[in-house]
């Protein structure tokens, strides 16, 4: 397969807007801004800190519009990746026409930091930074029956998870960014942490229950906590 058969990948470059809640954390938000296409390759994966770290090469025609420091989307499952620098090696022997390269690693502010649920529709997304108040519940899935001795037998089809989150704190805007996504559709892809690491799936949510937590001097709010509920739409 030559390069330029691998260009059929589809992203979205992201503008990032960051945001400081009352407690002084740091709350990130991605919005949609321009498409490109392109080919992304793994070069490498290590740990660090107890954490995957992933390296990857960027390959675009040269009309496409990055730099240093730029977040983009994998359109086909919502991964994000930030672009650590250019490459200026020796272009590779099948290349037979014009491109750029980038060295490029995973978004530190969604899918390889643990303690932050990623939410997107595909056009927006809200990142909630996770406390003690988050919790993962998996359940069996599956139909009972009676054996011919009387004993009653489970048939497992699978697990279903459900994510809790409890006292995520949002301002205003992004909290009704969040409520407007699962109101328009329930069905939302997000990115989790688990004990197996960083988990990217399609949940069913709940209308979340939203608390005024400050005011501005005109008595409007300013920061909500936010509490979910959300169920994998599959079935492990």
């Amino acid at each position: 397969m030559s390069l330029i058969d691998l260009f059929s990948t589809q992203f979205t470059k992201l503008t990032v807007t960051t945001e400081t809640d009352s407690l002084g954390n740091t709350l990130t938000s991605l919005s949609d801004d321009v498409t490109f296409t392109g080919a992304l390759v793994l070069d490498s994966s290590s740990e660090s800190d107890s954490r995957l770290v992933r390296k990857y090469t960027l390959t675009v025609s040269p009309e496409v519009d990055l730099g240093y420091g730029d977040i983009f989307r994998r359109d086909s499952d919502g991964e994000v990746f930030e672009i650590t620098g250019e490459d200026t090696g020796e272009s590779p022997e099948m290349a037979t026409f014009s491109f750029r390269q980038f060295i490029v690693k995973d978004y530190e502010g969604s899918t390889t930091v643990s303690g932050s649920l990623v939410i997107t529709d595909g056009s927006s997304t809200v990142i909630l930074s996770l406390g003690t108040d988050y919790t993962i519940t998996k359940s069996r899935i599956g139909s009972t029956a009676t054996a011919s001795d009387g004993t009653t037998v489970l048939d497992v089809i699978g697990c279903k998870v459900t994510l809790s989150v409890s006292d995520a704190e949002l301002s205003r805007e992004m909290a009704s960014a969040l409520v407007g996504m699962i109101e328009a559709s329930p069905f939302l892809s997000v990115t989790y942490p688990d004990i197996s690491g960083s988990v990217t799936t399609d949940f069913l949510f709940d209308i979340p229950k939203l608390e005024a937590r400050e005011f501005d001097s005109d008595g409007v709010c300013t920061w909500c906590a936010v509490t979910l509920t959300a169920t994998g739409k599959e079935v492990e």
